[in-house]
């Protein structure tokens, strides 16, 4: 698989539309945030470093892959102790591939669900 372009692109009637890829991980990101118990997204180091010092929202812990025709999309999230990770999982990837098929006309091949990490109460703050 490679990295994608910069935009997804159709052709109608009226000319071409395009829509970026900052648009496509937008939506996605926003869709995976509304199922419960995702506490929110991930992305590690490289996204926050990306965030940082380029001054730019980095896609909210959502990649996009392309191969061929396909797209499909890697989504990393962080979830609330205590959740039922397979059920958040499954409920992420049909969220995420719903809305983006929904607003972009895209059909996704795939939506990979990435667990980086649990939200433990109280942990925060709290030394190592």
């Amino acid at each position: 698989m490679s990295k994608a372009d910069s935009h997804k692109e159709r052709s109608t009637d009226l000319g071409i539309v395009k829509i970026s890829n900052d648009a496509i991980t937008s939506i996605a990101s926003a869709a995976a945030m509304e199922i419960r118990g995702v506490y929110k997204m991930g992305g590690g180091l490289r996204r926050t470093i990306c965030d940082i010092f380029l001054k730019k929202y980095s896609g909210g812990g959502v990649r996009i892959v392309t191969n061929d025709s396909e797209v499909s999309l890697i989504v990393s999230i962080l979830v609330e102790y205590g959740v039922d990770i397979p059920r958040i999982a499954d409920e992420v990837q049909e969220n995420v591939k719903r809305a983006v098929e929904k607003m972009t006309g895209l059909v996704m091949s795939e939506v990979e669900v990435v667990v980086e990490g649990v939200r433990v109460p109280g942990a925060e703050g709290r030394g190592r």
